[in-house]
């Protein structure tokens, strides 16, 4: 599924669908007002198993030092990491959509922007401090990470009416002016 499947499907939800999938982000983000406690929720699932490097997965990790991060309210104290045998570093949060984001306790807004359907520029206008720019770059974060959430298969009676859509592959990787 790429990233097109993915807006078309979102856009295809009823308003209550909508609804739901935005409480869950809520649900999964809303400690992002203050920043630590996804940090640690970050830092809690990587090391759920032992706490292994990213580059070379052996469990040989020692903490390395401490950093500091603008996060756009304060700046916070991370902790970084080494791992003995490869002897390269790194932090709790490399391979996740939120690597070097700034301003990560705004994205919940974003993601409301994105599930009204509202363009990036609009979303910009809406959020005022960030550039359409800058969306474009959380949407291409947010998407792949959306796609890797387990749904689960429906129970019930489901049912299905047929609904026309205009359908533009604008903004696809296939998307090319002839």
């Amino acid at each position: 599924m790429n990233v097109s499947d993915i807006i078309h499907e979102i856009q295809k939800l009823p308003s209550a669908d909508k609804e739901r999938v935005l409480n869950h982000f809520k649900y999964l983000l809303m400690p992002m007002h203050d920043t630590r406690p996804i940090f640690q929720e970050v830092t809690e699932r990587k090391a759920k198993e032992g706490l292994c490097c990213i580059h070379c997965s052996e469990k040989n990790v020692v903490r390395f030092g401490k950093f500091e991060v603008n996060n756009g309210l304060a700046k916070i104290k991370r902790q970084r990491y080494r791992c003995k045998d490869c002897k390269k570093t790194f932090t709790e949060t490399n391979k996740t959509p939120i690597y070097r984001a700034k301003k990560v306790n705004r994205w919940l807004e974003f993601i409301e922007c994105m599930l009204n359907g509202l363009s990036l520029r609009e979303s910009a206008k809406k959020l005022k401090d960030i550039t359409h720019t800058t969306l474009f770059y959380w949407r291409h974060k947010i998407l792949p990470a959306i796609a890797q959430i387990d749904v689960a298969s429906f129970e019930g009676i489901v049912e299905m009416d047929e609904t026309y859509f205009l359908y533009s592959e604008k903004g696809s990787p296939f998307y090319s002016r002839s």
